[in-house]
């Protein structure tokens, strides 16, 4: 008997890991990103914690009033029969700069299910006689998208920074870090 339940929980185990969350590659495009445009491998960096490279920068001179730059992702979640796939807790750390001459340096952050609308979270920091910094993450605690249960969805993000005025400001990014992971419909 005891063997029989040896076999069972191996059995089972075999079954569970075959069945755990994979997630292959993510699409990357803009004209800012630290990351090539293109396909990218998606890195697991702790349990459940999975790493989007879309690290942005921007630099903005005084010989120009304007810069602007973009860095977007796709990312096809598919859930397994009996299974939801959960994306929660976003985060991204923001490093925004502007210098003194009337500068203003703004992040905006959408992450979002295709097809439904999202809640944009936005930092910006100005300066007109000083030099104004600021480092800090955005991101989203709890439940950002969920599919249905056995269903798909495509996970989008979109990244833009903008830096406009006088003088010098820069917008800088890491990489976005996601919690996702496959449940049971019921949870």
């Amino acid at each position: 008997m005891g063997k029989g339940v040896i076999l069972a929980a191996a059995t089972s185990l075999c079954v569970m890991q075959a069945q755990a969350l994979t997630l292959d590659t993510v699409e990357i495009a803009g004209n800012a990103c630290e990351t090539a445009v293109g396909t990218h491998e998606v890195r697991e960096i702790a349990a459940h914690r999975f790493l989007i490279p879309t690290g942005l920068y921007i630099r903005k001179d005084e010989d120009k009033r304007v810069a602007r730059g973009t860095c977007t992702f796709a990312l096809n979640l598919k859930a397994a029969a009996g299974k939801k796939i959960v994306v929660s807790d976003s985060h991204q750390t923001t490093s925004l700069r502007a210098y003194p001459g009337n500068t203003r340096a703004r992040v905006d952050l959408e992450i979002f299910k295709a097809g439904e609308q999202s809640v944009k979270q936005t930092l910006e920091v100005e300066a007109l006689e000083q030099t104004s910094k600021l480092e800090k993450s955005l991101g989203q605690q709890g439940a950002v998208v969920e599919t249905s249960c056995g269903g798909s969805a495509i996970l989008r993000g979109n990244l833009a920074g903008t830096v406009m005025g006088e003088g010098r400001g820069r917008v800088f990014t890491r990489d976005l870090i996601l919690s996702i992971e496959e449940v049971d419909c019921a949870n």
